[in-house]
């Protein structure tokens, strides 16, 4: 018997009548206790989800609209299995949807394998919580099945040592003829092929049961009940070769060779145990570190943005793969990437918890609750201070709890480690996370008077005083220390370091402007018709991102609208407008998560203007000098607009000053200037 079988894997449940009654009913009773519930927030996030659907129309190749949100079709199918009722209307509108022609995935077996676990693995979890399952008909259960079973196959062909392609050492394609795969390719790839193959066996009952379904596999016949059952895109993909003969798409026959004699890197089915420790230690196969390079990264990306001196369990075992690994272009180091090899890999082995193969203490299973341990840990603190990553040779945007949940869904996937795994592998910590309050690029003030340190300790050295009613903006943390959570800021004065979070409050949205969501930024100012400076601080979400900050007539809905304007530029420096060109005076190469004192002097006469920024504990750099305005707006008579609009990340600017234009600053404006004359 496999190490990670139990008295409830479905293969196990024979014998008397009596016999099977009683375990029947421990395997209930246990079931229904051997995972808590995702937290009430993870739920509800995941209540208020759109449903995923599945297409090959889809963009970005992963036949998907969920690519960014899926998991929280997982997240209630756990609740509802853990018998928090409060998910199951839900789910089964998930489960409904799914079988909707049109809606299922397509299989074929490759990169999109990642994103469809979202529903196999629903389908694995709804199986075996009978409060679900007994609302579905004989109808939608056989199409379940046939959901399930094209799942199978076509992971199975795409990693089986039997695939042609591998047999012969050449370029591997999926089941319709797409060449971007390989077996052996990152967690991305990986976690979703393999991890196809294990779901679809927990969901048949064990490694006999898929077995069974692999060797008597017809391939013509399978494709006549996809037609039959009405399930469009998993037809369109078995039936790629017959209706595209000119692709590299595999033959039925070639299909049928592979999967009747499934191994994995020699490993049968029943050695499933084996292949999911393949998977756990590739998965988590680095030791944590603060980034490329020791942390170093490469051109200020591929690293934590902040918090490494504090990183948990740093040298361990468990980091995640995508955190130090490669791709076509050289080093890739992504917060992102690493997340796509966490999120299926919960779903896989809470796959094999609920369906009965695994067991608690095996060494297999110790191994993979320690490495995932080092590993999560390490991503959600990566998540809180931030990363920037470097992939496909250049920098990604700044990834943070805060500015990324929503779309990437953190509420309901972090929850499944917290909530769920962590407390059933009796780890310490487990369950009840709050995100933390603040985080990097947040506006904050100070109600009282206030004493900077040079670390996160009440102890340690003072870094300056702040006064009462004075401006700060997070740059780091938190780390906790004397019982509170300390933040590293930069304050609108200049000095920097380290303040309790009992010290401060947020900053009201008039304070600041935030070009986080894409959309164009405005706020007025008073009208100015002849010479003024207009100073603030900029912070950047991220390396290589193309934030612009500028003056206009009027609020700005296009580029053309501004008469001044400086830039975060794609090339990672500092420019400005200068007529009908980007241009920088003097170079000055910018760091994500470090805020930069920006200063414009503007003559509305000679429609020019100059600007300098300062790094923090710099000399001001003259990045335009006497710049003429921008082209269609060489002959503005007044400007009164301040406008912003970032893509590839977001810039914050704050601390606002006016200084030597035309009167104090009108109210209300919606943002906070401060008038210098």
């Amino acid at each position: 018997m496999s190490r990670f079988a139990s008295i409830c894997a479905p293969g196990l449940r024979q014998g008397s009548l009596a016999g099977l009654f009683l375990i029947s009913s421990l395997c209930s009773d246990a079931g229904a206790a051997e995972l808590s519930s995702p937290s009430a927030a993870a739920v509800e996030a995941a209540v208020g989800t759109s449903l995923i659907s599945y297409s090959r129309d889809f963009s970005g190749g992963a036949h998907t609209n969920g690519a960014w949100f899926g998991g929280a079709s997982i997240t209630l199918a756990v609740a509802s299995y853990a018998g928090n009722t409060a998910a199951d209307a839900r789910l089964l509108q998930q489960i409904r949807h799914t079988l909707t022609p049109g809606n299922a995935p397509s299989f074929n077996g490759g990169y999109p394998a990642q994103h469809e676990l979202h529903v196999t693995g629903m389908f694995v979890m709804a199986k075996n919580t009978p409060r679900i399952w007994g609302q579905l008909s004989a109808a939608e259960k056989t199409r379940i099945d046939r959901i399930m079973k094209a799942s199978l196959v076509g992971n199975a062909f795409t990693t089986s040592d039997n695939n042609p392609f591998i047999k012969a050492g050449s370029q591997q394609y999926s089941m319709d003829g797409d060449d971007n795969l390989n077996r052996a390719w990152n967690p991305n790839y990986r976690e979703g092929m393999i991890g196809g193959v294990l779901t679809a066996m927990a969901y048949f009952g064990g490694p006999s049961q898929a077995s069974a379904v692999l060797s008597g596999y017809n391939h013509s016949a399978f494709v006549s009940e996809l037609a039959a059952n009405d399930l469009p895109n998993i037809h369109e993909t078995f039936n790629w070769k017959a209706a595209h003969s000119s692709s590299g798409a595999p033959s039925g026959s070639q299909i049928e060779a592979a999967v009747r004699n499934f191994l994995y890197y020699g490993l049968t089915l029943n050695q499933y145990d084996r292949i999911y420790e393949r998977l756990v230690t590739d998965t988590y196969g680095k030791d944590v570190t603060a980034g490329l390079n020791d942390g170093a990264g490469i051109g200020g990306a591929g690293k934590i943005a902040a918090g490494a001196d504090a990183l948990p369990n740093k040298g361990a075992p468990g980091m995640l793969k995508e955190f130090d690994s490669s791709d076509a272009n050289g080093a890739r180091s992504s917060w992102v990437y690493a997340f796509d090899g966490y999120r299926p890999h919960m779903t896989n082995q809470m796959a094999l918890i609920v369906s009965g193969l695994w067991q608690k203490g095996s060494a297999i299973a110790d191994e993979a609750a320690q490495l995932m341990n080092v590993g999560n840990t390490d991503l959600w603190y990566k998540a809180e201070m931030g990363y920037i990553g470097y992939a496909k040779g250049k920098a990604q945007n700044l990834v943070n709890y805060s500015t990324y949940g929503a779309s990437r869904g953190f509420t309901y996937n972090r929850s499944l480690w917290d909530d769920v795994l962590k407390p059933y592998h009796d780890l310490p910590g487990g369950g009840g996370y709050e995100p933390p309050a603040f985080h990097p690029g947040n506006r904050i003030q100070f109600p009282a008077a206030a004493t900077l340190r040079a670390s996160a300790s009440a102890t340690a050295a003072e870094g300056g005083d702040l006064a009462a009613g004075s401006y700060a903006t997070v740059t780091g943390g938190p780390i906790e220390a004397d019982g509170v959570d300390w933040w590293q800021i930069y304050a609108d004065g200049g000095a920097g370091g380290w303040i309790p979070e009992t010290a401060f409050t947020a900053a009201p949205s008039t304070e600041f402007m935030d070009s986080t969501g894409g959309s164009w930024q405005n706020r007025s100012i008073p009208s100015q018709n002849g010479t003024f400076t207009l100073s603030f601080n900029a912070w950047a979400s991220a390396a290589g991102i193309d934030a612009v900050t500028g003056l206009s007539a009027t609020g700005a809905s296009g580029y053309t609208d501004l008469a001044v304007v400086v830039r975060f530029s794609p090339d990672g420096v500092f420019d400005a407008r200068n007529g009908g060109s980007y241009q920088a005076s003097r170079v000055l190469a910018y760091q994500p998560g470090v805020v930069y004192r920006v200063s414009i002097g503007v003559n509305m006469t000679t429609h020019t203007y100059s600007a300098t920024v300062t790094p923090p504990g710099g000399a001001p750099v003259v990045i335009a000098e006497n710049f003429a305005f921008r082209n269609e707006q060489a002959s503005v008579g007044s400007l009164a607009n301040l406008a912003a609009l970032a893509t590839g990340g977001s810039h914050v600017i704050s601390g606002i000053y006016l200084s030597g234009g035309n009167g104090a600053p009108s109210a209300p404006t919606g943002l906070r200037v401060v008038d210098e004359n």
